[in-house]
């Protein structure tokens, strides 16, 4: 549900050079631009940029990572070193703002290239012994130059389950929405938390659960998972229920959490009080699927 692209990644030919090569260069490529978790904008879409428009300004971006073939174009990604020189005439936005604008291939591609870009850009150090390492694998792999460890590291992805916490035990069906501090005003999402070493998925829902509001939950079920490269999450959506009402933070690390009926919620937001998450976001598809339940009509009509 959340891949929004088709393209095939063709892992094969990562590790043929000369074949990435002739790729890059070919008159079938497209290239993304991405600098400190902005893109390069066209309008409603990302700017692609060909081979002929980019041969000139190699010392402005570093080498440009393969990410794959779709409707015969062959799409790369690089990172430019700064906002200046050559690309400075064109417009910026983060993941967040374009995905507002952009379509779902165009949304996938930019998941997919910004996960690639931000573990590049955050792992030039082996974790080994510490020593500088090398792109390989048309950017899909690290390998240390150390030669005493040549350690091959691959992107790191860390598994966060996010989840819904329904009561169905009221008169009414409500859920339970929590916000942080740092968040915009009246921003409300559902529960999230890393999985821990040792863990399976439903278990990592339960310590969450009662870590972050105090809930023991049961009927864990897993609905969805959704690539979320801030930096480098794989969110793994879940349902769950408890037929407990007191909330209570308990590690602190929501500034707030409520129950909500459906009505509550319509209200809230036709009120300008309450706000959802992003839409893009499989936060949003959690309880957008419970309120569709409740009502027979979706978030976005509001």
């Amino acid at each position: 549900m959340f891949s929004y692209s088709s393209i095939d990644r063709r892992g094969q030919v990562r590790t043929q050079a000369s074949i990435i090569r002739q790729l890059w260069k070919s008159a079938s490529s497209r290239t993304l631009l991405w600098h400190e978790g902005q893109f390069i904008m066209r309008g409603n879409q990302p700017g692609y940029f060909t081979y002929s428009q980019l041969q000139n300004f190699a010392e402005f971006m570093d080498k440009p990572v393969y990410l794959g073939n779709y409707q015969k174009l062959e799409f790369f990604a690089a990172k430019i070193h700064q906002q200046q020189g050559p690309f400075e005439e064109n417009e910026y936005l983060n993941l967040r703002q374009a995905s507002r604008l952009v379509s779902d291939h165009d949304l996938g591609v930019m998941f997919y290239s910004q996960g690639v870009l931000n573990w590049l850009q955050n792992h030039t150090f082996c974790s080994r012994c510490g020593g500088d390492t090398g792109i390989i694998n048309a950017g899909h792999a690290r390998q240390c130059k150390n030669g005493g460890c040549a350690k091959i590291l691959y992107p790191k992805i860390d598994p966060a389950v996010i989840f819904s916490i329904i009561n169905n035990t009221g008169p009414e069906s409500k859920i339970l929405l929590g916000r942080q501090k740092a968040w915009d005003e009246n921003r409300y999402s559902v529960i999230a938390g890393f999985v821990e070493p040792g863990e399976t998925l439903e278990q990592a829902v339960a310590r969450e659960a009662l870590e972050e509001t105090g809930l023991q939950v049961n009927n864990i079920e897993d609905v969805a998972s959704q690539a979320w490269p801030f930096p480098d999450s794989l969110m793994l959506g879940f349902c769950a229920e408890s037929s407990q009402h007191r909330i209570t933070l308990v590690d602190q690390e929501l500034e707030k959490a409520e129950w909500f009926s459906a009505g509550e919620i319509e209200n809230g937001i036709r009120a300008g009080q309450l706000k959802m998450p992003f839409e893009v976001s499989i936060s949003w598809h959690l309880i957008n699927r419970w309120f569709r339940e409740q009502t027979g009509f979706s978030l976005d009509t509001l």
